[in-house]
């Protein structure tokens, strides 16, 4: 499994529906049960292999805003950033998959998808986890 972005979140950035410097992106955590499909539409899409399906459910996590979005340019390339962001602890007994990053709408049958990050197999074991965006930001385009 790779990272990549969803096609309904492009979608919706490009029919400007999600503007990536003010909308409020947030990112979860999923367990390495989850499948990434490019496919995939909203955080709850009815479905057992939707991410809110395989969301962490360890003590000391819970779904982070985003922080100072931004679009830029550096070269060729088109990218999204924002701050890193990390949970203090998060308690043993489940396993990491990856990071989805989605538009907060308010509610998960509505909240478009953007992007996955593979993070693992990373199991949970008390210790923090952080997720570093600097250098090509979250995501890029190479034009």
């Amino acid at each position: 499994m790779a990272s990549g972005c969803y096609t309904k979140g492009i979608e919706d950035v490009l029919k400007n529906n999600t503007d990536l410097d003010s909308s409020d992106m947030r990112i979860m955590l999923v367990k390495d049960t989850y499948t990434y499909s490019v496919g995939h539409t909203f955080v709850d899409d009815g479905t057992s292999n939707d991410p809110a399906s395989h969301e962490l459910t360890v003590t000391g996590y819970a779904r982070i805003a985003l922080a100072n979005e931004a679009v830029g340019i550096s070269g060729s390339s088109v990218y999204f950033d924002a701050n890193d962001v990390s949970w203090a602890s998060l308690a043993a007994g489940e396993t990491i998959g990856g990071a989805v990053i989605f538009r907060h709408t308010g509610t998960d049958t509505t909240a478009p998808l953007l992007v996955y990050i593979q993070l693992g197999p990373k199991a949970t074991d008390g210790g923090a986890l952080n997720i570093g965006f600097a250098g090509t930001g979250i995501f890029f385009i190479n034009l």
